[in-house]
């Protein structure tokens, strides 16, 4: 065997394997354990969720594995053992997917760095966020159990409880930042065909109007953006129809709705590696944020298991999550389904038979599509779901109180 120098290839036998090679091979061997860890940690917590409550409450006569006690922590471990394992399951094949496509839309507008820090900010306040709500009660809540001289079976079953959320978050968290990714990539497009609109206008409108369309026409391949008084301009290639002023409008069109194209299909991706997870996490915040409210209303867990700061800070915890995936979604189908408002805008104008013929395709292709972020097909992720989530649980929580009084 020969070992060449650092940041070379190793080379053994007729197999090579470069730096580059080894730390993904172990960047994925620390994911599967990691994963396979908290999978392990759901199962633990599902299995003892009676008992473990029942050691907090000085032991049950009789053990009932079906109670409604048990119900909080086996949800957040159902929960978190059946998103761990689609995401692992789906991430290595669907990721690079979703990739490709982000790249092959940057080959047509590229990604500013003024937009990769402003991705990168929006995540890390994201974290900090939901962190800054959930670490500090849950470190409180586990140095009070432990200062309570609880079982040690119960100090780990909470950790494993606690983590379990926070794996949930930050697979939450990624679907944001995703999301909110996308529907930038929509407001661009969005921007470049109202700005081709008004240029549009302007040129039917005014002899000057004419003359700036006419200075805007370049022999460029490209839609390109730069910063001028109207903010971001098209710019005209001729590389689909010619050089001429109308077929250079008609270019600008085409690669507009390539672009929408390859963002649309990045959706469709980001949907089918995150529909059952986030599925998941609504349900898991809704099933919670029910419960919370109901054992500190009926007392089920006890005057001292819980402090009135604890059901505040994890209901104000499932209220930024629930709503942040909700109406990042719904805003992103908002900023695909707006395009359809500024190709009509673009339609109604003076055009020429190719440019008239693109905007119709383009027009067709998103009637023909369903733009639609969703939770696995099941529930459609829109602004409504709000609603209709506090509903459902003001019905559920008046029946379990009922449930409680009768049985008093």
């Amino acid at each position: 065997m020969r070992i060449s120098k650092p940041g070379a290839n190793y080379v053994c036998g007729s197999g090579i394997m470069n730096n580059d090679a080894w730390r993904l091979f172990w960047k994925r061997l620390i994911t599967v354990v990691a994963v396979t860890a908290l999978m392990t940690s759901c199962v633990f917590n599902f299995v003892t969720a009676p008992l473990i409550l029942c050691l907090m409450d000085g032991g049950c006569e009789e053990l009932s594995f079906t109670s409604l006690r048990g119900m909080y922590p086996r949800t957040i471990a159902g929960a978190c053992f059946a998103s761990a394992s689609a995401l692992l399951c789906k991430y290595s094949t669907t990721v690079p997917i979703y990739k490709q496509m982000i790249e092959a839309h940057d080959v047509y507008s590229p990604t500013t760095v003024a937009e990769r820090r402003g991705r990168s900010l929006f995540c890390a306040l994201y974290i900090a966020l939901c962190m800054s709500v959930t670490l500090p009660i849950n470190a409180l809540r586990l140095l009070l159990l432990y200062r309570s001289q609880s079982d040690p079976v119960v100090l780990v079953f909470f950790v494993f409880m606690y983590l379990e959320n926070v794996a949930m978050c930050l697979a939450e968290t990624c679907f944001v930042t995703w999301c909110r990714t996308l529907s930038n990539k929509f407001l661009e497009i969005n921007r470049d065909l109202q700005q081709l609109g008004e240029e549009m206008a302007a040129a039917n409108d005014t002899a000057a109007g004419k003359s700036v369309t006419t200075a805007l026409i370049a022999t460029t391949v490209t839609t390109a953006t730069f910063a001028t008084a109207a903010g971001r301009r098209v710019i005209y290639g001729s590389d689909f129809y010619g050089c001429s002023r109308e077929q250079s409008i008609a270019n600008a069109v085409e690669v507009i709705r390539i672009r929408h194209q390859l963002i649309r299909n990045a959706l469709s991706v980001l949907v089918d590696l995150f529909g059952l997870p986030v599925g998941l996490s609504l349900f898991t915040l809704g099933v919670m944020t029910l419960f919370d409210i109901y054992y500190q209303v009926s007392d089920v867990m006890g005057a001292d298991s819980r402090l009135l700061i604890f059901i505040y800070m994890w209901l104000l915890q499932y209220t930024i999550r629930f709503s942040t995936i909700v109406v990042t979604a719904h805003y992103t189908t908002k900023e695909a389904l707006k395009s359809k408002i500024f190709i009509s805008d673009v339609n109604n104008r003076y055009l020429d038979n190719n440019t008239k013929e693109e905007l119709q395709i383009f027009l067709n292709q998103l009637s023909n599509c369903s733009i639609e972020i969703t939770a696995y097909d099941f529930i459609t992720l829109n602004t409504h779901l709000i609603t209709s989530a506090i509903v459902a649980g003001t019905t559920y929580l008046v029946i379990l109180l009922q449930f409680d009084s009768n049985n008093d």
